[in-house]
Parts: C-alpha cells; sequence; structure tokens
C-alpha cells in the first residue's frame, strides 16, 4: 500500500469514526430530550390534575362573580355548562341550587324555580343542598302558591330529614290547617309541638295561637288555659299583653266586668292603647251604670 492508499484510507476511517461520534452524539440527545419529557410529565402531571380537577369549582367562581354583577343570564349560562360538563362534582350540586335562587329571588318565577329544586333532590338525592332545596320548596308551595294541601306534604317531608328543625316544620303545618280551616288539625300539630319540644323558641307562638283555636272550637275555657299559661311562663314575650287583653276581653263578654277592668288597666304595654283606652272607659261607663241601677 503506497502512501496516496494509505493517506485515503485513514480520511474514510476519520470519517466513519466522525459519523459514529454525530451518531452517538445524537442517540445521547434524543435519549436526554426523551429523559427530559418524562421528567417535565412525572413533575407536571399533579398540576394538569389539578388545573383539570379545578375547573368546576373555577367556573362555579366564575357563575358566581357573574351573579354578584347583576348579569344574570352569563351566570345561569356558566351554571348550565358547569353541570352539562360537570354533573358529578359538588360544583355542580351548588350550581343547580343557585340556579334555584335565581328563579326565585331574582325573577320570581316561583314554578321554575320549584322545578330546579325538585330536580336538585333528584339528582342529587345526597347532596348537602338537599335540605336547603327543600326548605325553599315549601317556601314556594305554602306562601308563593299558596297551596296548602301541598305544602303539609313537603313540610312533612322536611320533618323526616332534619329533626333539629321539626318544632318549626310543626308549627308551618299546623299554620297549613289553620288555613285551610281544619281548626281540630292545626291544634293537634300545636300542641305536638308543645309536648315533643317544651323549649322551643315558638313555645309561646304555639300556647297563643292554640288559645285562638280553641276559641274557634268553642272551648273558652280551654282557652283561657293556654292563654294563662302563656302570660305565665312568658311575661317577656311579645304575645303576653295580646293574651292578656283577650282574657279581659272574654271576661267582659261573660259579664265578669271589674275583672275584666283590672285587667284592662294592668296592660300598660299593649300595642294599640287607643283601643285599650276605649275599652276602660267603656267598661268604666258600664260598671258606673251598674251600680246606679242597684
Amino acid at each position: 500500500m503506497n502512501l496516496h492508499q494509505l493517506k485515503k484510507k485513514l480520511k474514510q476511517e476519520l470519517k466513519n469514526q466522525g459519523e459514529l461520534k454525530r451518531k452517538a452524539n445524537n442517540r445521547k440527545a434524543w435519549l436526554l430530550f426523551f429523559l427530559l419529557i418524562i421528567l417535565l410529565g412525572i413533575i407536571g402531571l399533579p398540576y394538569v390534575q389539578d388545573y383539570r380537577l379545578t375547573l368546576p369549582m373555577r367556573l362555579l367562581a366564575k357563575g358566581v362573580e357573574y351573579e354578584s354583577l347583576g348579569q344574570l343570564d352569563l351566570a345561569e349560562q356558566t351554571y348550565v355548562k358547569l353541570k352539562q360538563r360537570y354533573p358529578h362534582t359538588p360544583a355542580a350540586e351548588e350550581a343547580l341550587f343557585r340556579m334555584g335562587r335565581i328563579w326565585q329571588d331574582d325573577r320570581k318565577d316561583m314554578p321554575q324555580a320549584l322545578l330546579t329544586y325538585l330536580q336538585l333532590e333528584h339528582d342529587y338525592p345526597e347532596s348537602t343542598y338537599v335540605l336547603p332545596a327543600r326548605q325553599e320548596a315549601a317556601w314556594i308551595v305554602k306562601y308563593a302558591q299558596r297551596d296548602y294541601s301541598a305544602a303539609i306534604g313537603y313540610y312533612q317531608h322536611l320533618l323526616e330529614l332534619d329533626k333539629d328543625n321539626a318544632d318549626r316544620y310543626l308549627y308551618e303545618i299546623a299554620d297549613c290547617y289553620f288555613r285551610l280551616e281544619n281548626y281540630p288539625q292545626a291544634r293537634i300539630e300545636l300542641e305536638t309541638l308543645l309536648e315533643d319540644y317544651p323549649h322551643s323558641e315558638l313555645t309561646a307562638d304555639a300556647l297563643y295561637r292554640r288559645g285562638g283555636i280553641l276559641v274557634l272550637e268553642n272551648r273558652p275555657e280551654a282557652a283561657k288555659q293556654s292563654w294563662k299559661q302563656l302570660i305565665d311562663r312568658f311575661p317577656d314575650s311579645s304575645y303576653r299583653s295580646q293574651a292578656e287583653f283577650n282574657l279581659a276581653r272574654m271576661f267582659e263578654e261573660e259579664g265578669l266586668l271589674q275583672e275584666a277592668l283590672d285587667l284592662y288597666r294592668k296592660l300598660t304595654d299593649f300595642p294599640r292603647p287607643s283601643l285599650l283606652q276605649e275599652k276602660i272607659k267603656h267598661l268604666e261607663q258600664r260598671i258606673e251604670k251598674k251600680s246606679k241601677a242597684i
């Protein structure tokens, strides 16, 4: 092999070595690139997952923001989108409840609000929003639609779910029966409240209303006992003065004029002082006239 051939062979070998080195460097670079991608994926995966998990809450926050700005159409559209895309999330439950409140409080569309609350209970029976949705539904049926017979069922349903407020539901049920002029059943519901929940904040109210119902049932002596119980147990109640006025009026109707007058005169905080003074003056005249006749 002459010198020319040797040089040519050396050049070829160097070229081959360079090509091998370049390929090795390329393989190393690609390997590092893939390792970097994998590493970024491992590091970034929790952030991606967290981003996806927070999408429902961010949509909900956007809807709440629209509500606060009074942009109710955009708020509702956002809540609808949230429920459609992420139906099995707590955010969807709250979105549906908020839609019900928009229909009820802002748009005054009670039938649509009621349907929305009922849909929430149907779609999410275990949701924490079921209780407030039932409460709002009962309010709509009773006070907006004035369907007292149906409202009784709604409040009885609430009794099954919320024992902590059972006294209030019993009171609402009694009031429904009263509005339906079913006085005996209204009284029974009030008496259940008084017996089962003796420390309820509604006790004074229930005693006062039971007395009125007993009058309607033509049971004046029982009515008196209910009002006397109210006066003795709750002297600071706002119902006390009205109960005393009612007792005085009953004494007057029974001809017990002096007893009635004494009770009227004790009423220093009666909310209708002109009526009270009229009663006192009238009784004084009757008593004076009666004494002269004797």
